[in-house]
């Protein structure tokens, strides 16, 4: 475990420049600063007594925040040599961005900026946001419309948000719980084969249900995986359903306090269920085949089956499980994922993704939030608790 704390410190000391904190540290790697992998490595790298790392993570706030759009949208990334911002994964930047000013450099000026565009996001006026397929983290995968990542993740960032925002933060905790409240009625999936709910939000006479305005059958997709399990879908389209278990949005339900204490308790065990923590943690579950409605050609030879964001195995989401399992309690079951995390990460030094099966590291090495979430995976067991 030392062995693997040192590493990771290292790991990010070469991820430091004086522009902020880039998201791989080796000559072959990513060499923006992202806005996503920046403040999530935010989370544990904070905790570093090192100067070097303290000023590259606010470097990254000050130049995303003076790259946002007139409109409040923080860029996707940032070009550590040439400073060109990029806004095409656009969807989760600047709330990750709210949640690590929150901890670490408040802007409450920039926060409202932001929190302006994300209220532009509600497109259709329900309450929660929505999003262009391929937009967030899983940037070269399917997930499109109302997402649950994405939408946990605003939870947060409001909760963020109400303690920057003194003047503003019981409208902006009641409308955290407003978010949390419809994440749970649309996005939890009860194992009972019913998919009606899931797909009445994008009928223009919701209230007619089974029926349309003209008294016909309306069609629904049957539930084809996962139909006896009881999880948060992934996403909701127009008229179409995400039906794999996404780890990290589930994950986040848990963490944002979106998922109640039983319905935690069903998560992890599921995650246990499916073996998705035999190396912490498999992105997915199943994988998307191309024989399923949302396969993309686009996936190429990167997102097969069990690769990258089809059920790879992402070292940084092994990070978030354990938070979620100290959460709830389950401090053994932490310790021994922490275990497991810490040999993956030396294995694969602290490799971006690795192979859902084999557990063969398939990324780039010294990966920032790879990094930073098991800095941050450590502290929450240290600490017994989540901050």
């Amino acid at each position: 475990m030392d062995e693997a704390y040192g590493r990771a410190v290292e790991a990010l000391r070469q991820c430091s420049t004086p522009a902020g904190l880039k998201a791989s540290g080796r000559k072959q790697g990513h060499h923006q600063i992202w806005a996503r992998d920046s403040m999530i490595t935010l989370l544990g790298a904070r905790f570093v007594d090192d100067a070097g790392i303290q000023t590259a993570l606010r470097a990254s706030l000050a130049l995303l925040a003076r790259h946002r759009s007139e409109s409040g949208a923080i860029p996707n990334n940032v070009d550590a040599a040439s400073h060109r911002p990029n806004f095409r994964a656009y969807a989760d930047g600047g709330l990750w961005w709210i949640i690590g000013s929150s901890l670490l450099a408040p802007d409450p000026e920039a926060v409202r900026s932001i929190l302006g565009w994300y209220a532009c996001q509600d497109v259709d006026q329900s309450g929660v946001l929505s999003m262009q397929e391929g937009a967030d983290w899983q940037d070269l995968f399917c997930t499109r419309g109302k997402g649950l990542y994405l939408n946990c993740l605003y939870v947060l960032a409001l909760r963020a948000a109400a303690k920057v925002l003194a003047g503003e933060s019981e409208r902006l905790t009641g409308l955290a719980e407003s978010v949390a409240e419809r994440i749970n009625h649309w996005f939890w999936y009860q194992g009972d084969g019913n998919m009606l709910r899931h797909h009445s939000h994008t009928f223009s006479t919701e209230s007619k249900q089974e029926l349309d305005s003209l008294g016909r059958k309306r069609f629904l997709p049957p539930k084809r995986y996962l139909v006896d399990e009881q999880y948060y879908l992934p996403y909701l389209g127009f008229r179409a359903v995400g039906e794999w278990f996404d780890s990290l949005g589930n994950l986040l339900a848990i963490l944002s306090g979106v998922a109640g204490p039983r319905q935690s308790e069903i998560i992890l065990d599921f995650i246990t269920r499916h073996g998705l923590d035999h190396w912490p943690l498999v992105s997915l579950t199943p994988a998307v085949r191309s024989v399923d409605p949302d396969w993309r050609d686009y996936y190429g030879t990167l997102n097969v089956p069990h690769h990258y964001h089809n059920g790879g195995i992402w070292p940084f989401i092994g990070g978030f499980y354990i938070a979620a399992l100290v959460k709830a309690g389950r401090m053994e079951a932490a310790a021994r994922a922490m275990e497991r995390l810490a040999a993956m990460n030396l294995s694969g030094e602290f490799n971006e993704w690795h192979h859902g099966k084999t557990g063969e590291p398939m990324g780039v090495r010294d990966q920032a939030w790879s990094a930073g979430m098991f800095v941050y995976a450590v502290e929450c067991v240290r600490r017994g608790k989540v901050d």
